[in-house]
């Protein structure tokens, strides 16, 4: 299973996963939108994917958009030495279930483009708060991540400064409750493909937050929140409902306890604002024109050890850690130690290869898909709420929806200052300023269509 570190291999299937495929077509321009129930697929995979959409719809493949929904209870696509499955037979299953997800996407292409139905399309954009929080709360010290359920946030710095080495006198005095006050992306966009007569005929869905009401103890296949927020809506409308991810690379969904029942708790919130938006959806205009743009990007990654250097250098970072520990003690500051122990966590990862649930793309393909004002921009990675709200403000007057996960995977697209500021998300490889370079070029490329 991909999206946490799991020893064990899934024990059974809660719900099933779903690849799903929407056609669009004006004039004798053809392109296609597909949500996989999965973590995410590195850009070879999508390219593969794309190829087998274009030979049964006749889209060309750079206007096929494929987005993950990225669900931490899916299958993995890289081995994991740790697991309690030997490498080769993981391997195997792998092989075998990219085989027979090639076979869907094949099936539900050439399915779609057999029902092509003359259509109108809706907008509806709602405010969904209380349901995400950002899990990087600034401190003195630079950042705490917070990830945990809702019960742990009044005690989580407290857990922190204590992991530091911090002393009891001084960490009652810092240990105020870790409450998130970051940014989230509250926009809950809806757009409604309809018949000349209004009944629907498809409908897209995009949410920023992270699906990962169901922890790491969980070894059941399952589409967390996104999959009860789909089929609520399915089973009223009586169409297929597609799910994208927003920018989420910081935010994390409110719960009590990971369980099916948060992530069901969740999803219903969801469809219902959704099914509440029907009837207030705004039309876009009739031939209004699809447009589709992309560019390449070559990763910009930041300097990294081997995991042979890395193992070499952790004990000398261990003892400037606890250097720093004895004048933090005295000085009372701690900013040194929380800098060393990002620094130490990190090694450790390269030095045990736990870096990424998968191979990091060499290339950052962006792309941007316009129908009139309305533009579906999607970027191949878990991209901070920041900076997905930077390319929406600067792309005004233009509606524009965020589909990260999407064409690839390059980690944790964050923004400069989170490189200093620590924290979970500053392990990321790619190299400081890689995120607001995307966010230029994404505003130009919408600026194109």
């Amino acid at each position: 299973m991909a999206g946490f570190l799991r020893m064990d291999v899934s024990h059974g299937v809660h719900d099933d996963l779903y690849a799903k495929i929407l056609l669009v077509e004006e004039a004798d321009r053809r392109v296609a939108i597909i949500t996989l129930d999965i973590l995410g697929l590195n850009r070879d995979e999508m390219c593969i994917l794309r190829e087998i959409v274009s030979e049964e719809t006749g889209v060309e493949p750079s206007d096929v958009m494929i987005g993950c929904t990225h669900t931490h209870s899916g299958p993995s696509v890289k081995p994991n030495p740790a697991s309690s499955l030997p490498v080769r037979r993981q391997k195997q299953l792998i092989d075998l279930w990219l085989k027979n997800l090639r076979l869907r996407v094949r099936e539900i292409s050439r399915e779609a483009s057999r029902n092509l139905r003359e259509a109108r399309v809706k907008y509806g954009r709602s405010l969904v708060t209380g349901l995400s929080y950002n899990r990087r709360l600034p401190i003195p010290e630079g950042v705490c991540s917070l990830i945990m359920d809702t019960g742990s946030m009044r005690d989580a710095l407290r857990s922190l400064y204590k992991t530091w080495g911090m002393p009891p006198k001084l960490i009652e005095e810092r240990a105020k409750p870790a409450i998130p006050t970051g940014t989230i992306d509250p926009d809950l966009t809806v757009i409604r493909f309809e018949g000349l007569r209004g009944d629907p005929i498809a409908i897209l869905t995009n949410f920023s937050c992270h699906p990962v009401t169901l922890g790491p103890a969980n070894l059941l296949i399952s589409a967390d929140y996104p999959g009860y927020f789909v089929r609520f809506v399915e089973e009223v409308e009586g169409v297929t409902v597609l799910f994208t991810q927003g920018a989420s690379g910081d935010v994390r969904p409110y719960y009590s306890e990971r369980s099916f029942r948060e992530a069901e708790r969740i999803g219903v919130a969801l469809a219902s604002v959704t099914l509440r938006m029907t009837g207030m959806m705004h039309p876009l205009p009739s031939g209004i024109d699809v447009k589709v743009a992309s560019e390449a990007l070559k990763v910009q990654f930041r300097e990294m050890p081997t995991p042979e250097e890395a193992g070499r250098m952790i004990s000398e970072k261990e003892k400037s850690l606890k250097e720093a520990l004895e004048e933090a003690v005295k000085t009372g500051d701690f900013s040194e130690v929380r800098r060393l122990s990002d620094e130490l966590t990190i090694l450790r990862d390269i030095a045990e290869e736990e870096v990424s649930s998968f191979p990091i793309d060499e290339v950052c393909e962006l792309q941007v898909m316009a129908f009139g004002d309305l533009v579906l921009a999607a970027v191949p990675g878990e991209l901070f709420t920041e900076l997905g709200l930077e390319v929406k403000r600067r792309a005004k007057p233009r509606r524009v929806v965020i589909s990260t996960l999407t064409n690839g995977w390059i980690g944790y697209i964050i923004t400069r200052e989170a490189y200093e500021e620590g924290g979970y998300e500053s392990r990321s490889a790619l190299k400081p300023g890689f995120g607001e370079l995307i966010v230029d070029r994404l505003v130009s490329l919408i600026g194109r269509v």
